[in-house]
């Protein structure tokens, strides 16, 4: 086998390749740092969208930035301040590099009120975030009593509420928009009152969704009948009682 000796060979020579991949992250830092003075990645507009309750004003201040700061990098602690605010559910940010920011907010629904305090009432969402402080005017809404009184704006109700907001969850909204107030008493069975003032006994914690079922049966069963019987008991939803006290 002849071998060319005069034939150019190629050779690798890692000292060169270094020193071209450190010319090539360090051409990156100094771009990214003249970018970062650079008004082309400053914040522009920022468009939020989902809200009903809560202001511009009280997102735009957990945001910690505003038109005509430096583009974020990292937007998790933004995202995270927005999630504290008690009406907040969930909270979205996108960036854009043209400088627009988009923040989509998922606010919580109120499904009922409970007691902070004697004749103050708090908005509670139906996985029992108090949505705000006692009102003294509310909105007519089912009032829970007989359970641990709401604590301040963000936190979650007392274990004891669970039971009347699952019933509440569960109802159809016709049978719900019905609904005056749920308590549980002294043994910690659970007790209503329609806004017609016919009294409902659910008895305890099971079967939360065949007592419903039964209800709204017997409700309709009274209807037809024209009858005015005011205590309906559906401890035992295959055996409802209904009759006047």
């Amino acid at each position: 086998m002849n071998l060319n000796q005069n034939k150019p060979r190629r050779v690798y020579k890692p000292g060169k390749t270094s020193a071209w991949l450190a010319a090539v992250i360090i051409s990156a830092i100094v771009g990214y740092i003249l970018l970062g003075h650079s008004s082309l990645l400053d914040v522009e507009q920022v468009e939020v969208y989902g809200l009903h309750q809560l202001t511009l004003e009280q997102v735009e201040s957990r945001l910690g930035f505003q038109i005509g700061d430096p583009l974020p990098v990292g937007l998790g602690e933004s995202q995270r301040k927005l999630e504290e605010l008690s009406w907040v559910k969930t909270a979205h940010i996108d960036r854009s590099w043209n400088g627009r920011i988009t923040v989509d907010i998922s606010e919580h629904k109120p499904l009922a009120l409970a007691l902070t305090e004697p004749e103050r009432w708090a908005l509670v969402a139906d996985d029992g975030t108090v949505l705000t402080s006692g009102l003294t005017a509310p909105p007519e809404l089912p009032r829970l009593s007989g359970v641990r009184a709401a604590g301040s704006p963000g936190v979650y109700l007392a274990g004891d509420s669970s039971a009347l907001l699952s019933l509440l969850i569960l109802m159809p909204s016709d049978l719900r928009d019905k609904i005056a107030s749920l308590r549980r008493d002294s043994r910690g069975e659970i007790h209503g009152t329609l806004r017609n003032t016919q009294e409902v006994v659910f008895g305890d914690d099971e079967r939360l969704g065949a007592k419903i079922i039964s209800l709204s049966a017997m409700l309709d069963h009274l209807e037809e009948e024209k009858r005015t019987d005011d205590f309906i008991d559906v401890s035992y939803p295959e055996k409802p009682i209904v009759r006047n006290k």
